[in-house]
């Protein structure tokens, strides 16, 4: 594979991921243009040989079924003879978390991208997919600070991971919490490979991410903590986001979390030993212990005269003990040996201190530094936990005010509802007067409803047949009888075999796959009652005849009420094998109408007697093979009688 090459519609643009497992021979992303539709794509270009291929192209179809903005969208499974690619939105401007995370992240704004990360999965999750392989080469955050996910399900099948059930789930957890401790250190401390260096470990394991950088919160230190050390950590994504809510939904931009070496300013401690003077540039006489202790907080500056005076040396934020300075003189300008000597002495004694009080000097910056900084540290944890429990205390003490127990809810006062604005004169007795008029017109009322009613009960049952309904006792004189033409053209059974013969009324259907994704084409589904037989609805392309070793799959038809079902005719445009169950719920486990094999054309299935039942399910059992070499069922119309 390189730039310029085309699968199908998708021309090869260039390199979008290495190798999806860290095998150089499986799978890649590449970004490609789509010729049709005129836009970028992804593709994950997987070998035909691969033994996890087929595991990986069902689990794309699978995924494509969640739809979930914050998952990337999977549009398109195909392949050809050698290779099999799945095709992905794609978004320029999105940057990955491995990225982010290379640069620095502010703390706060690692929660809000690993809370937003633990929901879609957790909404995946809800739908029976997991992720499995989670890296932050597989979580990308927009311009707009919205986050999406590659690589559900996909990514782990091409990695042969297999889990499920709450198995599954922890181990999502855990990996939403390795993505909080990639942003805070950037460094990856899974197994697995990424774009990011692997994070430093002791005897006892992962460092946690405090020991990296200073401003980590103290609750994610401590589930990164529990859950990368002690294997404590949250049971599934949605355990993760309930611990570290609540967050900011917008982005947040505060100063990323810096180093320990950075933050300390380790490059800055040396500078108050960097100058200072070595043993050959002067020679002190008669160092006191002032000059001593000035010389480990300040280094000490030489001011050479141009005559024969002695160059005085004055220590910044020293006194010396007495009104005459310390003298530094030149070796070089004594006359006698034994000064000589005694200047060198003095000089080695002068440079070690000197070299003392540097060391000292810097490690009491460093330490001041690092104390600092532990300091901000602590008062930042500090508040975000005191504006943590204060939320939450107005929180309960909101609940608090709404509930009532039952014992005090009897002796509650009940608030008297305020006093209508009536006029002045509204509190004054009526009238006689008033008082005939309001009567004279509630005696009218009156006799107006009792008209109308007599008028109603007079004419109920005028236009109803009783006879119809409850049989006649005798004929009449000369009964008609019916001609030969008349008794044959209409089924036998009377009017119950005459109402059997009107088509019964879909009001919905939905494609039905168990085994699968739970939806079939769905879009499709209503033209199989639209009185068109030129339109049908056609199951999805698959690559075995026993659709990918699932039982089967159908269509669902909803009569919006319980009916007698005792026919289906169907309009099968291929022969398959193809059975009708009606029941209360969807699905194959109500009352078997019947079943037709190898049948197109019109087709009705009768049953020996009628099935009662609100759904209808059409499910075909086995396939017919396209001119594109797929495996597909499909039906034209369905009349329900």
């Amino acid at each position: 594979m390189h730039p310029g090459t085309t699968l199908g519609r998708y021309a090869i643009a260039r390199r979008a991921q290495e190798p999806v497992t860290g095998d150089p021979s499986s799978a890649r992303r590449w970004v490609a243009r789509d010729s049709d539709l005129e836009r970028d794509v992804v593709l994950l270009v997987l070998p035909l040989d691969d033994p996890h291929t087929d595991a990986a192209l069902d689990a794309a179809r699978r995924a494509s079924g969640v739809g979930h903005p914050g998952l990337t969208r999977i549009l398109d499974v195909d392949h050809d003879a050698e290779r099999a690619w799945v095709t992905e939105s794609f978004r320029g401007d999105d940057r990955s978390l491995a990225e982010l995370a290379t640069h620095g992240l502010p703390a706060e704004e690692v929660r809000r991208i690993t809370g937003e990360v633990a929901l879609v999965l957790e909404a995946a999750r809800s739908r029976g997919l997991h992720h499995l392989a989670i890296s932050p080469d597989s979580v990308f955050v927009g311009p707009d600070g919205s986050v999406r996910v590659r690589g559900l399900a996909v990514d782990a099948a091409l990695a042969g991971v297999d889990e499920e059930g709450d198995e599954a789930a922890a181990l999502d957890g855990a990996g939403v919490v390795a993505l909080a401790y990639a942003g805070l250190t950037g460094s990856w401390p899974l197994e697995t490979s990424t774009s990011l260096p692997p994070a430093p470990r002791d005897a006892t394991g992962v460092l946690p991410p405090s020991h990296l950088a200073v401003g980590v919160p103290s609750d994610l230190d401590t589930i990164c903590r529990e859950t990368l050390a002690d294997d404590a950590g949250p049971s599934s994504p949605g355990d993760y986001a309930a611990s570290v809510s609540p967050w900011s939904r917008t982005p947040v931009d505060d100063g990323a979390a810096q180093p320990l070496d950075e933050a300390t300013g380790d490059d800055g401690a040396e500078a108050p030993f960097a100058d200072a003077p070595g043993p050959d540039d002067t020679q002190v006489i008669g160092v006191t212990p002032a000059a001593g202790a000035a010389a480990q907080e300040h280094r000490s500056t030489a001011v050479d005269s141009d005559d024969d005076e002695p160059t005085q040396a004055i220590s910044r934020g020293a006194t010396a003990p007495s009104d005459e300075p310390t003298q530094v003189v030149s070796a070089e300008g004594s006359d006698e040996p034994g000064a000589a000597r005694t200047g060198r002495g003095a000089a080695a004694g002068a440079a070690a201190v000197s070299v003392a009080g540097a060391l000292a000097s810097g490690g009491k910056v460093l330490g001041e530094r690092v104390g600092r900084a532990a300091q901000r540290t602590r008062e930042r944890a500090g508040e975000a936990a005191a504006d943590r429990r204060a939320q939450r205390e107005a929180i309960r003490s909101s609940e608090s005010r709404d509930r009532v127990s039952l014992g005090s809810a009897g002796s509650q006062d009940d608030l008297e509802p305020p006093a209508p604005l009536l006029p002045a004169d509204a509190s004054e007795p009526p009238s006689r007067e008033q008082s005939r008029v309001v009567v004279a017109i509630m005696a009218l009322f009156v006799v107006v409803a009792l008209v109308v009613g007599a008028v109603g009960v007079s004419k109920i049952g005028d236009n109803t047949d009783l006879s119809a309904i409850f049989g006649s006792d005798a004929q009449g004189a000369d009964p008609v009888r019916p001609t030969q033409s008349s008794s044959t053209s209409r089924p036998s059974g009377g009017g119950d075999g005459a109402r059997t013969s009107e088509p019964i009324p879909v009001i919905g259907a939905i494609g039905y796959d168990p085994n699968g994704d739970g939806a079939e084409h769905n879009s499709e589904a209503q033209r199989v009652y639209d009185g068109d037989p030129s339109t049908s609805w056609t199951t999805e392309g698959y690559e075995s005849p026993n659709f990918g070793n699932k039982g089967g799959v159908g269509i669902v038809l909803d009569l919006g009420q319980a009916r007698q079902v005792r026919s289906a005719t169907l309009q099968l445009p291929q022969a398959t094998t193809v059975q009708v169950f009606v029941g209360d719920e969807a699905g194959i486990a109500g009352t078997e109408l019947g079943r037709s094999e190898g049948k197109n054309g019109p087709v009705t299935i009768t049953g020996r007697s009628a099935a009662r039942g609100q759904y209808v399910t059409i499910w075909f059992t086995t396939t017919v093979q396209s001119d594109d070499g797929r495996h597909r069922a499909s039906l034209a119309e369905v009349v329900l009688r």
